[in-house]
């Protein structure tokens, strides 16, 4: 099996149609990926992907989470960590919780972390493994 590793502005513009040129190229390559020729995303580039699309493009809560749900039901691409990620992405959909905050979280606990520290008031409220830090 052969993986490549594939850069959020790929997605991007496969996903927004908003480039004459890259938006068909990245849905060329991405058509292309097979069982034996899968493409990865990682961790950050899902984040990456997260934020341009809620900040850039302000995509409504629910458009943003079923956006990435149809991502990662692409049966041509691998995903870091993938159960964290849908884990936390259904946190960001049925609550108030930041996915990006979700995604420090759960990724620390993963690592053993009891808890994890920081000045975010709305984490620490939001999520159970965020104390805030005073």
């Amino acid at each position: 099996m052969n993986v490549v590793g594939i850069d959020t502005n790929v997605l991007l513009r496969a996903l927004l149609n908003d480039d004459s040129v890259q938006s068909p190229a990245a849905r060329r390559f991405l058509s292309k990926l097979t069982p034996t020729e899968q493409g990865f995303v990682g961790v950050p580039v899902i984040l990456e992907l997260f934020w341009v699309l809620r900040t850039r493009y302000q995509l409504p809560r629910n458009e943003l989470s079923q956006t990435l749900f149809e991502l990662l039901e692409a049966g041509s691409l691998i995903f870091e960590d993938f159960d964290t990620i849908v884990r936390c992405l259904s946190m960001f959909e049925e609550g108030n919780v930041d996915f990006s905050d979700a995604v420090i979280a759960e990724r620390h606990h993963g690592q053993g972390c009891a808890r994890t520290v920081t000045f975010d008031r709305n984490a620490a409220r939001d999520l159970a493994s965020m104390e805030l830090l005073t």
